[in-house]
């Protein structure tokens, strides 16, 4: 089973959740004998979405949107990403803040199987003028909101229906 997980991130912390969620569906691929090749890419470099059996999208979320390169991806791939199971994630608020998914032409789409939000990281060190500017501006500390438990639980959640559809796939 090829899966793609295609990540939109600024400044790393986005990617971070997608290579985590990669190696939970390896692993629970490899318990369960399935053959896999999960492949985690930048949007920006994900040419098509055609060979791939399954596809997780996530995205930082900034301003409330997601960032240009998933928002493209997904716009771009749309016909494709209906022919296949989807997941999405946004990553993005910190604190008790907004968990809602942002809004877009596909936040609704029935295609995806779902949209999770997880918290957000900020590290003044690694942000623009710009991005510190608002992030004084706003109050918000350096900080790491993003719950690993909930994303391994949704990666499990992921895996166990992915290895139903391999072998349904492979009785078939």
């Amino acid at each position: 089973m090829r899966v793609l997980i295609a990540t939109a991130s600024r400044h790393g912390a986005t990617r971070e959740i997608g290579d985590r969620i990669a190696v939970a569906i390896r692993e629970g691929f490899r318990r369960h004998s399935i053959g896999d090749e999960v492949l985690v890419q930048d949007c920006d470099d994900v040419d098509a979405v055609a060979d791939y059996d399954a596809v997780v999208l996530g995205s930082a979320v900034y301003m409330g949107r997601w960032l240009k390169s998933a928002r493209i991806l997904a716009e771009r791939e749309f016909s494709e990403l209906e022919t296949r199971p989807v997941w999405l994630f946004s990553s993005g608020p910190l604190g008790d803040s907004n968990k809602e998914p942002p809004k877009g032409k596909w936040d609704k789409a029935s295609w995806a199987l779902e949209h999770r939000v997880f918290g957000g990281k900020i590290d003044r060190a690694v942000l623009s003028r710009r991005e510190r500017l608002v992030v004084t501006l706003i109050k918000a500390a350096n900080e790491d909101d993003r719950c690993w438990s909930d994303i391994d639980a949704w990666a499990d959640h992921i895996c166990t229906h992915l290895t139903a559809l391999a072998r349904q796939t492979a009785v078939n």
